[in-house]
């Protein structure tokens, strides 16, 4: 599938267009079809149908079906009757589809019922229905079937064309004879009918209310006014010349599309003249046209003999690209008398808008970037990358190799000069015999001048995208800048990058980051522009405006595209959602709007131009969204539950509890730009609202809880117009366990339990009562049992609870005899004070018999310190208090010596060194390296606390 976009417009007061609408085209592959289509009609439910080489296509606008006759051949015609029954004729066979039980369209043969002498069938080519009569027409019988009535065979008399519905009236073609009137399943002549006896004819439309217009294949179109009949004339353009018709059919707005077998589409008016002509050079699959067939949305469908097209004629965009011969992006445009120029960054291209098919060549001299055109003093003048080119004829003349010009514009009062902005700033031109000529490069400027405009006072101000506004004076004669003045955000713009400047309503605007600005001569800034804040948000930057002639305004934001129109009390209105379609493709590198008249407006795009045709309204018709199945996804695989036309008739629809995991899949019947659609979803007693819109046509729900739901879903195209919202109820049933006869049967179950059991506890009951005084009687004796029990485990928990206090008072006493033999040790200080004064007496000189005496004292002294008896009575006591302590602390440590293993009693007790050494009768320096080698002893690591280890202990 491709899409493929051309422009159509008026010239003066004629009908004549150029170019081909928007083309979708479907390539076989895509639908999974064959590549030929005979037939295609519309249900009222807006789905398509197509008559295809496989059989019968279906078309919800997301999704292709195809469904097959019996026979499987080739189907060539297709009819939806009143009541939506799809009628089909194909090779050999005629019958219609219905949906089955599941809504699966399901074919069913008229053909069969027929006696085997009238089932010899050639194609059927036609079908109608006319006074609740279904007829079908190939070219040897017509057959007419009466729903619920045998099918009754209708002979002729000779060999018969195509047949065609006019006004309610049936017409087909007797060889040899004449064009016919089939009526009370007749065929009567026509009064001149033999004119066309031996002309094969495409078509027969209404032309008024007395004629009609027959179209031939070959020879040419007629028009028939029950009695005479009179040449059709087509406008003699190549496209209208030599034209082999398949079939023609009159659109809605009373022009007549063509489908011819060797041209492609042509569309004429009422009065011959070309409308439009698009073929394969302009992006058809195919030249050749089997069927036409105009849907509710005014789109023109084609079958061409390799696929489908989709011709959106409504829309008043279209685009001049490529296929008309265009190359590049679009930047700048011009209409010059009958010649239109579009500048692109390929070149200069030039068109013929009265010609009859339209193409644009390459201007010569022209390659590069082209940035404006403009045409000043009946000049048309370029700027161009390699620089200013003035264009005579169909030709670009540089008029200085100078690199860069940006815009144009006329000197105030001084129609033979010019200034033109560059990448190197500003230029003065004049008008001489040859053409224009360069006099000067002006002095005091030199920056990049895209964007010029003077203002009334003479001034010329320049816009520069990412410095702010320059406002340039000149001398009297405009040859010399005698000012330039600077404006960016430190005089009233928001920032100093992205300010336009416009002229609107001969007033210069300024249009910045945020906002459009006007100049404040009095205070000599910038300020907002209130009229225009009130019709674009703050956050929204506006980036191009052009004026037309009324004084409605184009423009383009970051976020829109728009029309401002006024009424005639000026209050403005702004028309955005028709320009919704072309926003994503218009030129995001230098904005550009042209308008060329009244009714002809031009935008830059990525590729080429979209043209706007303000005179051809676009009819926002409604449209549908539909379900077109709902599967059923809790299994290991999916389950069709239901599909078609029975999900619009379907009422009370339920599901058992197996189907509680369900998937709707939905399609809208806008098929322009299917991608842009959007859908909103809203599943009743379930959902908490309407979900976010999103281009996604399905939902899945799982796990739905047993009740009744409404499933809802809507649809905003392109142009933000919303379907109404398609609703489809359905039911889910409970599982049987929580299910009405679930319950009643737990009902009678329960009764049944319920007596059972009341019978049981009677029962139980007797047989309890003779239990229990057994066990009453049982329970006495084990009373007594336990009561002699009891007495003793109490006498056994006294004798325990006695002698736990006996223990707790000797316990009590040993650690108050360890207190005392602590203090006992404790003399040794006292003791070992005395010896030393007693020393220091017999040292400082005393009588001998005196000193026999002391030192007898101190070897008591000596005796009382260094008793082993204190010891060994502390040792008891600290092991009995401590946990057997210096057994445990041997037992590990076997080469700890006496000294040592009192030293660690003592760190045990927490002592200080001070105290330590005075117990073992040493200095505090020898306590130190005690305390040394007893941890070498131990082994510990530096990190590692004596003291906290042997609390530890």
């Amino acid at each position: 599938m491709g899409f493929l976009l051309f422009w159509t417009t008026a010239v003066s007061a004629q009908d004549y267009f150029f170019g081909n609408p928007v083309i979708r085209n479907f390539k076989p592959d895509e639908f999974k079809g064959g590549i030929q289509s005979w037939g295609i009609v519309q249900d009222d439910r807006e789905l398509l149908y197509v008559a295809n080489n496989f059989g019968l296509l279906e078309f919800d606008g997301a999704t292709w079906n195809m469904y097959s006759v019996k026979s499987g051949t080739k189907v060539r015609s297709v009819y939806v009757a009143k009541k939506g029954r799809v009628y089909v004729g194909s090779q050999g066979d005629f019958g219609y589809f219905e949906p089955n039980k599941s809504g699966i369209l399901t074919y069913n043969s008229l053909a069969d019922s027929l006696p085997v002498k009238d089932r010899n069938l050639d194609e059927v080519w036609r079908i109608y229905e006319q006074a609740g009569h279904i007829y079908f027409f190939t070219f040897k019988n017509i057959y007419q079937y009466t729903p619920g009535q045998k099918v009754e065979v209708i002979k002729t008399n000779g060999p018969l064309e195509f047949t065609f519905q006019a006004n309610k009236n049936l017409y087909t073609l007797a060889w040899n004879k004449g064009l016919c009137q089939f009526e009370n399943n007749k065929l009567t002549l026509l009064p001149g009918g033999e004119f066309f006896a031996q002309k094969q004819i495409a078509s027969v439309l209404p032309y008024d209310r007395d004629r009609l217009l027959i179209v031939t294949i070959k020879e040419g179109l007629f028009l028939y006014d029950g009695q005479q009949i009179n040449p059709f004339t087509l406008q003699k353009e190549p496209s209208c010349q030599g034209l082999v018709i398949n079939q023609a059919i009159l659109l809605k707005d009373g022009n007549f599309a063509l489908g011819t077998q060797n041209k492609g589409l042509v569309v004429v008016d009422n009065q011959g003249r070309l409308v439009l002509h698009t073929s394969v050079q302009d992006g058809l699959l195919d030249n050749t046209i089997h069927t036409l067939y105009q849907d509710t949305q005014d789109n023109l469908w084609l079958g061409l003999n390799n696929g489908l097209a989709m011709v959106e004629l409504s829309s008043p965009f279209s685009k001049l690209d490529g296929t008309l011969g265009l190359a590049g992006t679009g930047y700048a445009a011009m209409q010059k008398g009958n010649s239109l120029f579009v500048g692109t960054n390929s070149g200069l291209y030039v068109s013929n808008i009265t010609s009859g098919k339209k193409r644009f060549t390459l201007v010569p001299n022209s390659t590069g970037q082209v940035y404006h055109l403009d045409h000043i003093g009946g000049q048309l003048l370029m700027a161009h990358h390699n620089g200013p080119f003035l264009i005579k004829g169909n030709s670009a003349n540089l008029i200085y190799p100078q690199g860069g010009a940006w815009e144009f514009v006329q000197v105030p009062n001084q129609p033979d000069r010019l200034i033109y902005g560059s990448y190197y700033g500003l230029s003065l031109l004049s008008s001489a015999p040859e053409g224009l000529q360069l006099l000067q490069k002006f002095k005091g400027l030199d920056e990049s001048s895209r964007v010029l405009e003077f203002d009334k006072d003479g001034d010329l101000w320049m816009a520069h995208g990412y410095k702010g506004i320059f406002r340039i004076t000149f001398d009297a004669r405009y040859e010399r800048i005698v000012k330039v003045q600077f404006y960016n955000s430190k005089n009233g713009f928001p920032s100093d990058q992205l300010i336009n400047m416009e002229k609107i309503n001969n007033e210069l605007i300024f249009p910045a980051m945020s906002g459009v600005y006007r100049f404040n001569k009095a205070t000599n800034r910038f300020v907002l522009d209130k009229a225009y804040a009130s019709l674009f948000a703050p956050e929204e930057h506006v980036i191009e405006m052009e004026e037309d002639i009324q004084g409605n305004i184009y423009f383009i934001s970051n976020q829109r595209v728009g029309k401002i129109s006024f009424n005639k009390f000026g209050k403005p209105t702004i028309e955005e959602k028709l320009f919704r379609n072309i926003k994503d493709q218009l030129n995001d590198d230098l904005s550009y709007i042209q308008i060329l008249d009244l009714n002809n407006v031009l935008f830059g795009a990525k590729d080429g131009f979209i043209h706007y045709n303000a005179a051809k309204p676009k009819r926002m018709a409604p449209f549908q969204t539909r379900l077109a199945h709902v599967t059923g996804t809790a299994g290991e695989r999916d389950s069709l539950l239901l599909t078609g036309r029975l999900l619009d008739q379907a009422s009370g629809i339920d599901w058992k509890y197996a189907f509680n995991s369900l998937r709707f899949v939905y399609a809208s019947s806008f098929y322009e730009q299917p991608e842009k659609t959007q859908y909103q979803y809203y599943l009743e007693n379930f959902d908490g609202g309407w979900s976010s819109w999103t281009p996604k046509t399905e939902k899945e729900y799982t796990n739905l809880p047993e009740g009744t739901y409404i499933f809802r879903v809507k649809a905003r195209n392109v142009y933000g117009t919303i379907s109404e919202a398609q609703p489809f109820e359905f039911t889910i049933r409970p599982p049987f366990y929580r299910s009405s006869w679930a319950f009643l049967l737990y009902a009678l179950l329960g009764g049944l339990i319920i007596g059972a059991v009341a019978m049981q506890v009677d029962r139980r009951f007797k047989t309890e009562k003779r239990r229990l005084i057994l066990d009453k009687e049982r329970k006495l004796g084990q009373k007594e049992m336990e009561i002699r029990e009891i007495t003793n485990q109490s006498e056994q928990e006294i004798d325990r609870l006695r002698d736990e206090k006996l223990q707790a008072e000797i316990d009590h006493k040993n650690r108050e005899l360890t207190y005392s033999t602590i203090h006992l040790i404790n003399k040794n200080e006292l003791l070992t004070t005395v010896k030393a004064e007693l020393q220091n007496i017999i040292k400082n000189g005393g009588r001998a018999a005196q000193a026999d005496e002391l030192n007898r004292i101190i070897k008591n002294i000596d005796h009382n310190i260094t008793s082993e008896v204190d010891w060994k009575q502390f040792e008891l006591h600290f092991n009995h208090v401590h946990g057997d302590f210096i057994h445990r602390l041997q037992d590990r440590f076997p080469n700890l010596t006496p000294q040592e293993i009192k030293l660690s009693t003592y760190l045990r007790l927490n002592l200080t060194t001070k105290d330590i050494a005075q117990l073992l009768n040493i200095s505090v320096r020898g306590v130190e390296i005690s305390r040394y080698r007893l941890r070498k002893r131990l082994e510990l690591d530096r990190s590692e606390n004596l003291t906290d280890f042997m609390l530890k202990f």
